[in-house]
């Protein structure tokens, strides 16, 4: 389970070890082991909410846009919202965060809208 960030890697590394060592019978270890595997969780946790965050954000804020410029209609489904959030999104990271790297959708995008590209 890799997560960006060196921070992230190195403490997925201390986890490898600790759960080595936890196997030898090492009960110290094993406590370590159960702490830092809990944390990384958490932290995972946490990654994904703010992504989530993020996607509603400026999602609201386009839809803000579109409704006091008068445009704002029915979006039968996720790729007209899409859409509409290509158009507005400018700044490169926002881009990725909403739009994924293929422009289909990020993973945090579909799971805000609750349903798989």
């Amino acid at each position: 389970m890799g997560m960006p960030g060196s921070k992230n890697v190195a403490l997925h590394r201390r986890l490898v070890t600790l759960t080595k060592k936890a196997a030898e019978g090492d009960e110290a270890a094993m406590g370590k082991a159960q702490l830092l595997e809990r944390h990384l969780e958490l932290a995972l946790q946490t990654s994904s909410k703010k992504e989530d965050d993020r996607v509603k954000v400026l999602s609201g804020a386009w839809l803000a846009s579109e409704i006091s410029s008068g445009r704002a209609g029915p979006f039968p489904d996720a790729s007209g919202l899409l859409a509409g959030l290509g158009e507005f999104l400018t700044r490169p990271q926002e881009r990725l965060a909403i739009l994924g790297e293929d422009g289909k959708g990020s993973p945090a995008f579909w799971r805000v809208f609750g349903r798989t590209p």
